[in-house]
C-alpha cells in the first residue's frame, strides 16, 4: 500500500513538474534563433502537464477542460500577432476579444445551464479584468526586469495550487501546478541561456492563469472572492515595478520578486483556511 503510495506522488511529481518545466525549458531555446517563438516554450510546457494531468484530454474539445488548448492557441496566436506595427487600440481590441472568446469557451459548458447571457457576462468581465491588469504590468516592467513580471504568475500559480487542489478539484490545482513549472522553466532560460525580456510571453500567461482560476471557480465552486484576490495580487508585482522606476535603482529578479512571494504566500494561507473542509482528508 504505501509502496503504490509513493509511486502514485512520484508520478504526480513528475507530470505536474519536472515534465512540464524540462519541456518548457527545452523549447524555449528556440529562443537562441527567434526570440518572438520563446513563448512556445511556456505553450508547450503547458500542453505537456494538460495532456499528462488531464487524461481524458480531446481534441476537439468536448468537455470544459478540453477548452485550455484552445486557449493557449489563442494567447500564443494573439502574442505573435502583437508583435506587429499594429495601433494600441488595435492591439488591444484583438487581445480582448481573443480573452473574451477563450473565457466563453472555458465557462459556457458549465454556465450555459443557466443562460448565454450569463456566460457573455462572465466572459466580458474576466476579459477586461485581465486586460486591465496585463496593461499595468506591461506599461510598468522595464525590460531588465520582464523576468519578475513573468515570474510573479508562476508564484501566484504556485501559491494557489493547494488551495484549489484542498478546496475543490485536485486536477485544477495540479494544472495550476504545471503551469508554474512551465513559466519557471521559460523564465530561467530567457534569463540565463537567451538572455532575452520575457515580456512577450505575459499575455499568453495571463490567459492561461486567469482561465484556470475562473474554471476552479465555476467548475470547481471555489469562492469568487478567493479566485480573485489570487489574481489581483498581480498588482503587488505592478507596484514593484513602479518603485524601482521611481527609485532608478538596480534591483536582481530575486530582490524584486520577494513582495509577490510574501503577499502571495499570506493570500493563499488564508484563502487555505477558508477552503479546508470541515471533514478530516482522510
Amino acid at each position: 500500500m504505501y509502496e503504490e503510495a509513493g509511486n502514485s506522488n512520484l508520478l504526480m511529481l513528475l507530470n505536474t513538474a519536472v515534465y512540464p518545466f524540462l519541456v518548457a525549458a527545452i523549447i524555449t531555446l528556440i529562443g537562441k534563433f527567434s526570440a518572438r517563438l520563446s513563448i512556445l516554450g511556456v505553450a508547450a510546457g503547458f500542453l505537456v502537464a494538460l495532456s499528462l494531468i488531464h487524461t481524458g484530454l480531446s481534441f476537439p474539445p468536448s468537455k470544459a477542460l478540453d477548452f485550455l488548448t484552445i486557449s493557449v492557441i489563442l494567447g500564443v496566436t494573439i502574442s505573435l500577432v502583437r508583435e506587429f506595427k499594429l495601433g494600441v487600440k488595435t492591439r488591444n481590441t484583438i487581445s480582448f476579444i481573443g480573452l473574451l472568446v477563450s473565457f466563453y469557451l472555458l465557462l459556457n459548458p458549465v454556465l450555459q445551464h443557466q443562460s448565454q447571457l450569463l456566460s457573455m457576462a462572465w466572459a466580458s468581465i474576466s476579459a477586461a479584468l485581465v486586460m486591465l491588469m496585463f496593461g499595468l504590468q506591461k506599461s510598468t516592467a522595464a525590460p531588465d526586469h520582464s523576468q519578475a513580471s513573468m515570474a510573479s504568475l508562476a508564484i501566484i500559480s504556485a501559491a494557489t495550487a493547494p488551495v484549489v487542489s484542498i478546496g475543490g478539484s485536485l486536477l485544477i490545482g495540479q494544472l495550476l501546478g504545471g503551469f508554474a513549472a512551465s513559466v519557471v522553466g521559460f523564465v530561467l532560460v530567457q534569463r540565463f541561456v537567451c538572455k532575452q525580456p520575457s515580456s512577450n510571453a505575459l499575455l499568453l500567461g495571463s490567459f492561461i492563469l486567469a482561465g484556470l482560476l475562473a474554471q476552479a471557480h465555476v467548475l470547481a465552486d471555489l469562492p469568487l472572492s478567493v479566485m480573485l484576490s489570487a489574481y489581483l495580487a498581480v498588482s503587488v508585482n505592478i507596484l514593484s515595478n513602479l518603485r524601482i522606476k521611481e527609485d532608478g535603482k538596480v534591483s536582481t529578479t530575486i530582490i524584486a520578486l520577494i513582495p509577490q512571494i510574501l503577499v502571495s504566500g499570506v493570500i493563499a494561507g488564508i484563502s487555505l483556511w477558508s477552503v479546508w473542509p470541515e471533514s478530516s482528508l482522510y
